[in-house]
């Protein structure tokens, strides 16, 4: 019986095969398609997984180079050209070969493995952050315009990405209407009273203003802090340098600087010459070709971006894109405030040979024509203007803020190391005193740690975020206006004007610019708060400012 029902089961199936002759076909059909299936997916894997295989080769090769080992080779190298009797062009090499790899070859090195790495423990931030840094390093070697081009662009688009047109304060005065004139009345909850209370209760009328603004209208006014600090700062540069005598009719002495000695000493070295100004040339095409300064706002951009999308996760979470904005703002406004107070009280002597004839004209009697000196814009540096470096200050600010954001630990002592190789050619270059970058930097590092709680929102906006939560979003939800012709226009101008005004119109003409951004912004400020619009032409104006004094 079993044999017999098996010989009917099969029986049954070829018949019911038999009795559809484009069966035949169809599973001929299938065959053929399957097998071009698997050569497609056999062909469109190739590249990925050839692409997979030389990343992994790249980054088993940067951890070989970046490893404490070559360091410690680098190390021995420059000892070694130090110590032992060798000829003088060895030891320029072996010296060439240990500062290159420290100061340069690895801090590259380092973030382009950051950029490439597909640890779980790097997050995607860290990962934009340096891409970013990387990125700006390679497109210094285009043209000056170009890369205005790619700037201004990149923050048209951000703009756009993240507009937003309904000031929060807007919203909440309308749901405030609309909840009185539906004849429902809350009640205020004690911590919000009392909140109301003490801003109310409070003498001192700046704090009382300052606690009434939200983290955004406060950074929108650390946004004109700075540029009023720029600009005071630009008009003491040429009182300062104006009334120094001894510089204005020849060059007096300057002082000794230690920290210039030691360095014009590494220097012939290095390059194997005479006389410490013959490696002047070489090492400003080094500074050239790394641009820190444009490599670190590149950085802080991309970090600008990852906190407004949230791309850090629980790392940035509890950090927002005003938050740091204004943390750095304060932060370089107090250190700017530090620099032309300090250079006005002392004034040093230029290390800079008749360096007032180069830069200034003689100074005028009429008191107008002061002021119109005093607004051309400084951006080639003043004469006394030294302690602080003003570029110090700008950089250790940019990068201060990109590296929090970061959190990384390579990428932090990558960005600091070519800090400190900048800081370094500039005192070599006797364009400030050792001193000067060296304060400048950490004065605003110490600044930069007492201002860090300007990041945590006010009492009032804690309780107005607190009480959107418990609405579930309700009305308090910004609204952004659908994206026309209008909108494009709207965000394409400050920042087609920003482009302008980096490679079209002549320098003489930026702090004009400047308060004309500033007032628009003021005006702006004053009928709808801070919104998306005004976050953009802030940044807009940012982006030309220190493009130009950087």
């Amino acid at each position: 019986m079993p044999m017999a029902a098996k010989s009917r089961r099969k029986n049954d199936a070829s018949s019911s095969t038999s009795k559809t002759p484009s069966s035949d076909m169809n599973i001929g059909a299938y065959d053929v398609d399957d097998k071009d299936n698997m050569d497609q997916k056999y062909n469109h894997g190739r590249f990925p997984s050839t692409l997979n295989r030389s990343i992994d080769i790249i980054q088993s090769c940067l951890r070989i180079f970046t490893s404490m080992k070559v360091s410690i080779t680098a190390i021995v190298f420059i000892i070694a050209a130090s110590v032992f009797d060798l000829s003088e062009a060895t030891q320029s090499k072996l010296i060439q070969i240990g500062t290159g790899y420290l100061f340069i070859a690895k801090p590259l090195l380092s973030t382009l493995a950051i950029c490439l790495s597909n640890k779980a423990t790097t997050a995607w931030h860290e990962r934009i952050i340096a891409t970013g840094f990387l990125m700006s390093i390679i497109c210094n070697q285009f043209p000056k315009w170009l890369s205005s081009f790619v700037a201004a662009s990149a923050v048209f688009a951000f703009g756009l990405a993240s507009r937003q047109f309904v000031p929060m304060q807007q919203l909440d005065s309308d749901n405030n209407t609309s909840s009185t004139n539906s004849g429902v009345t809350q009640s205020k909850s004690p911590a919000k009273r009392n909140a109301t209370t003490s801003s109310d209760d409070n003498t001192n009328p700046f704090l009382k203003f300052w606690s009434r603004l939200n983290i955004k209208e406060r950074a929108a006014i650390g946004t004109l802090a700075v540029v009023v600090s720029l600009l005071t700062e630009n008009f003491l540069i040429w009182v300062v340098s104006a009334t120094y005598k001894p510089g204005i009719v020849g060059s007096p002495t300057p002082l000794q600087d230690n920290g210039r000695i030691v360095l014009e000493a590494l220097a012939k070295k290095l390059w194997n010459v005479e006389q410490s100004w013959m490696a002047k040339r070489p090492l400003q095409k080094i500074r050239d070709t790394l641009n820190v300064q444009y490599a670190l706002v590149s950085a802080l951009g991309a970090s600008f971006v990852c906190l407004e999308l949230q791309l850090g996760g629980k790392k940035t979470s509890h950090r927002s894109l005003t938050g740091v904005a204004l943390h750095a703002l304060i932060t370089l406004a107090s250190a700017r405030l530090i620099r032309y107070i300090s250079f006005v009280l002392t004034v040093l002597p230029s290390q800079v040979p008749n360096c007032y004839r180069h830069h200034f004209p003689p100074p005028p009697e009429n008191w107008k024509d002061w002021i119109l000196v005093g607004m051309l814009p400084s951006s080639r540096g003043g004469c006394n203007d030294l302690i602080l470096s003003g570029h110090a200050t700008v950089t250790s600010t940019i990068a201060c803020a990109a590296t929090s954001v970061s959190s990384n630990t390579s990428f932090s002592f990558a960005v600091w190391t070519l800090i400190a190789l900048d800081y370094s050619i500039e005192a070599y270059q006797g364009l400030h005193y050792s001193v000067d970058m060296f304060l400048g930097g950490i004065v605003t590092c110490l600044l930069w740690h007492l201002t860090a709680p300007l990041e945590i929102e006010g009492e009032l906006e804690q309780l107005q975020k607190e009480k959107q939560r418990k609405e579930g979003g309700g009305g308090n939800t910004a609204r952004a206006l659908p994206l026309d012709a209008t909108v494009v226009a709207m965000y394409a101008a400050p920042a087609i004007l920003a482009f302008l005004i980096l490679a079209v119109f002549p320098e003489a003409y930026v702090n004009y610019f400047a308060i004309g951004y500033s007032l628009v912004a003021g005006v702006m400020f004053k009928k709808h708060g801070f919104s998306n619009l005004l976050q953009h032409e802030l940044l807009c104006m940012l982006m030309f400012t220190i493009g130009v004094y950087l």
